[in-house]
């Protein structure tokens, strides 16, 4: 009974563990799947888009300004005396109560109840082009967050395909390594069997089981890379812990076509930011400018008032309901113009502050200009010289294969030392790694060429090629 239970628990036992395997298997992702978890998971896109949207209503709120009338309603109902004074007043700010009531000689403190409902429909029916103005800012304001969320995409996608291409290349390193420490292991189990036999010396044994740590080394090393730039793929996706391998799409076995036509840098989304910026300033500027014009006022309103004083017997009386209902009723309709006449110097230098704005991001567009050019000239300079590189990669690797052979033969017939084989091994794994390198060296410089000119199809094209 207890083996029974025994070989049960062992059965389970291993099932989990092989669950646990499965579990814990990484997945291939693909660049165009990274890129589009990216897309749709990573915070400062998804706070563009927001902002793109916010504009969007404002764009909207912008242009029910002038279009639509203020219509308010009032209703109050008060307690209060009504003794007042001859004479004017003027509006300040925050709340003013009103002054108007009964002129009498003698002061009556006996508080009554009022009432009033107002109903007013004012209508700015002429702004001078203000209303226009404020129009075209919010447009300007639309098209310069549109221009920044395009950026933004842009610029994480390349910060995408980048990380992903380092992944590539840590994990290839990692192949290489578990082969080199392969090799290293089959080199000290065929070294200590000549040292058992009598056929090496002794330190011949020690020396092959330091290469092996040595290897062992290296294959840490390159396992460190690839989980920390794992990681950071992981944050540039917007997942927190992806359990992936880059899926290599060939990207070893065959170097992208480089085309030779010329292409400028003046589509790339960045510098469409800083024209968008340049033109929402200058529409600021005018519409500063057009906010001192006159604007012309149509009002409509109606209102009933009533109150506790009865003015043609002037009597008081503090009862609400002698208060509260109507007495009289009247109806306006007016225009008028309202025109604010000394604020022309501080609109001057607002306006002025805006056009130095415009210049300040016109100069930042010349340097962002400069800057892709050189860096579009620097990428075609790293594309020629990787491709010769890649190119030239694959002899080297043949070469380091031969010597390393060519070692290990002339070792074991006792014709070679230990130094010479330790230097052969190390060549060839230098140059297995170079090759790696070499190869996605080629696409890197792609990848840069494609983000000074501001287009990643040239990228991608290739990629999905593959």
């Amino acid at each position: 009974m207890r083996k029974k239970y025994l070989l049960v628990s062992c059965f389970l036992i291993s099932r989990i563990a092989f669950c646990q395997d499965v579990v814990s298997e990484p997945h291939r992702i693909t660049l165009s799947e990274a890129i589009d978890s990216a897309i749709k998971n990573y915070p400062s896109i998804k706070a563009k888009k927001a902002e793109r949207t916010a504009s969007e209503f404002a764009l909207k709120a912008a242009q029910t300004e002038g279009r639509i009338p203020d219509v308010i309603i009032q209703d109050q109902y008060q307690f209060a005396t009504n003794n007042s004074l001859a004479g004017a007043t003027f509006p300040m700010q925050g709340a003013f109560p009103a002054v108007s009531g009964g002129i009498r000689s003698n002061n009556i403190y006996q508080p009554v109840w009022g009432s009033l409902t107002d109903i007013q429909v004012n209508w700015q029916a002429f702004t001078f082009g203000k209303v226009k103005a404020n129009i075209d800012v919010a447009q300007k304001a639309l098209i310069r967050q549109e221009y920044d969320y395009e950026n933004e995409l842009f610029q994480h996608q390349v910060k995408v395909a980048d990380a992903y291409l380092s992944l590539l290349v840590f994990q290839k390193t990692v192949r290489i390594q578990e082969v080199n420490l392969q090799r290293a292991i089959t080199f000290r189990d065929v070294t200590n069997a000549k040292v058992i036999s009598g056929l090496r010396a002794g330190i011949d044994s020690s020396f092959a089981s330091a290469e092996v740590s040595k290897a062992k080394l290296l294959l840490l090393q390159s396992q460190q890379n690839e989980r920390t730039q794992r990681i950071r793929l992981n944050e540039l996706m917007g997942v927190s812990n992806g359990n992936f391998q880059a899926d290599s799409m060939q990207f070893f076995q065959k170097l992208p076509l480089i085309s030779q036509e010329k292409a400028d840098v003046f589509q790339n989304p960045i510098l469409k930011v800083f024209n968008a910026q340049i033109d929402f300033s200058k529409a600021r500027s005018i519409a500063i400018r057009k906010s001192y014009y006159p604007s012309i006022i149509l009002n409509a309103s109606v209102w009933g008032r009533g109150s506790g004083v009865n003015n043609a017997k002037d009597s008081y009386s503090s009862k609400i309901t002698d208060g509260l209902g109507y007495q009289v009723g009247n109806y306006l309709l007016g225009v008028g113009i309202s025109w604010n006449l000394t604020p022309i110097y501080r609109i001057r230098h607002e306006v002025s502050a805006e056009l130095q704005r415009a210049e300040q991001f016109q100069q930042l567009l010349n340097q962002q200009e400069l800057r892709l050019s050189s860096q579009n000239a620097n990428a075609n300079i790293q594309i020629e010289l990787a491709i010769q590189q890649a190119r030239e990669a694959p002899i080297q690797t043949m070469a380091a294969q031969g010597a390393y052979q060519q070692a290990t033969a002339r070792y074991d017939s006792g014709l070679a030392t230990l130094l010479e084989v330790s230097q052969a091994f190390l060549l060839l794994n230098r140059a297995e790694v170079d090759q790696s390198i070499a190869t996605n060296n080629v696409w890197r410089a792609l990848l840069l060429k494609a983000a000074s000119i501001g287009n990643l199809s040239i990228f991608l094209s290739q990629v999905n090629s593959n």
